[in-house]
């Protein structure tokens, strides 16, 4: 019986159905315990994976799909919900931001991992790890409607910039680890990752355009349009040896012009919410690896603690100073280091 169980969890079709059930019970439960829905769709995530009931595995590809097309169309709804003219009149906020909650953690990082004994390379690596962030809690602030806070903004398109300079950083580490690091080839990625964006941009904004013009009310060939136009850009990127999450957003900020607040876009928004970005949720917790985390806390303790810590310090002193230079009030400024806090997308490529 028990390895026809085992047996019955490997089908995908099985899977699929388990992920169904539990974003349809497990969110309304924590909701009513006033926990947002997310945190339960992590919790379940955990007791159904490798160190729970074993009913999910991580590894399983049906899994690794989901929760990659989650991740891609959580960063590309992000993209969307930007209100884009008051994104290019504070695309000045988001860089200086950007710059702030990037550097900020870079540096506390690194100087913990001097501290603990590692060369200027691996300390390096770790401060980028911290400088990244992923928009974990967007789907909170969407359902709350403040994503037109002008806070919220700021740190949506900040987020573009310490994801991709983060990477860029790793980029070089492993190049110099390697030994075959160059100004040239770092040259030539940032050439490479300019085109690719302007490509983007541009290009699928003008598609767009084209598409919807010809197509008028087929809102079904326009959904498939979006859809297309996201994952194009997320292979895009990949190509470019740059995050899917990258091509993901950028293909946010191109269509976002052209569906505006229109059916397509409710669509776009239902489909994402009601069902791949929960599978990323539930993906996250089938990673969380909890013989792995009480093995740090038993045998790094110190390097654990010291992490933690100047990545929680760093990205609230960045949310200071955010508040200090652009006049934002504290429940901006707390929103702000909150948004900025989750390590997912970007450290996990890492």
């Amino acid at each position: 019986m028990e390895q026809i169980l085992q047996e019955l969890t490997k089908t995908p079709l099985i899977a699929f159905t388990i992920l169904l059930l539990v974003i349809l019970v497990v969110p309304p439960i924590f909701e009513r315990l006033r926990l947002p829905g997310l945190v339960g769709l992590l919790a379940a995530g955990v007791v159904l994976g490798p160190d729970g009931l074993g009913l999910l595995s991580p590894e399983a590809e049906t899994m690794k799909l989901l929760s990659d097309i989650g991740k891609i169309y959580l960063m590309f709804v992000a993209g969307l919900e930007i209100d884009l003219e008051d994104f290019r009149k504070n695309k000045n906020r988001s860089l200086g931001f950007g710059i702030a909650t990037f550097l900020i953690p870079l540096i506390f990082g690194a100087m913990v991992g001097r501290f603990f004994g590692f060369g200027w390379n691996p300390a390096i690596l770790i401060g980028s790890l911290l400088a990244s962030h992923t928009l974990l809690g967007f789907p909170i602030v969407n359902r709350l409607g403040v994503t037109g806070n002008q806070a919220v903004t700021v740190t949506i398109g900040a987020t573009i910039f310490t994801d991709i300079a983060a990477l860029l950083v790793l980029a070089v580490c492993v190049s110099i680890n390697a030994g075959d690091f160059s100004a040239a080839s770092l040259t030539i990625q940032l050439l490479t990752l300019a085109t690719y964006s302007a490509i983007v941009l541009f290009g699928f904004d003008w598609a767009g355009k084209e598409y919807f013009r010809r197509t008028g009310d087929e809102q079904s060939n326009q959904f498939l349009f979006v859809l297309l136009a996201v994952f194009l850009a997320s292979v895009g990127a990949q190509i470019i040896n740059v995050d899917r999450i990258v091509g993901a957003f950028l293909a946010g900020l191109a269509v976002n012009d052209v569906v505006g607040h229109s059916p397509v876009e409710e669509k776009v928004e239902f489909v994402g919410s009601t069902l791949f970005i929960p599978f990323f949720f539930v993906g996250m917790g089938l990673l969380i690896d909890f013989s792995g985390f009480i093995s740090s806390l038993t045998t790094q303790l110190p390097l654990t603690i010291g992490i933690v810590g100047a990545l929680i310090l760093s990205k609230f002193l960045a949310a200071m100073v955010a508040k200090i230079l652009y006049g934002y009030n504290w429940s901006e400024a707390l929103t702000m280091w909150s948004l900025s806090l989750p390590q997912v997308a970007a450290t996990l490529a890492a």
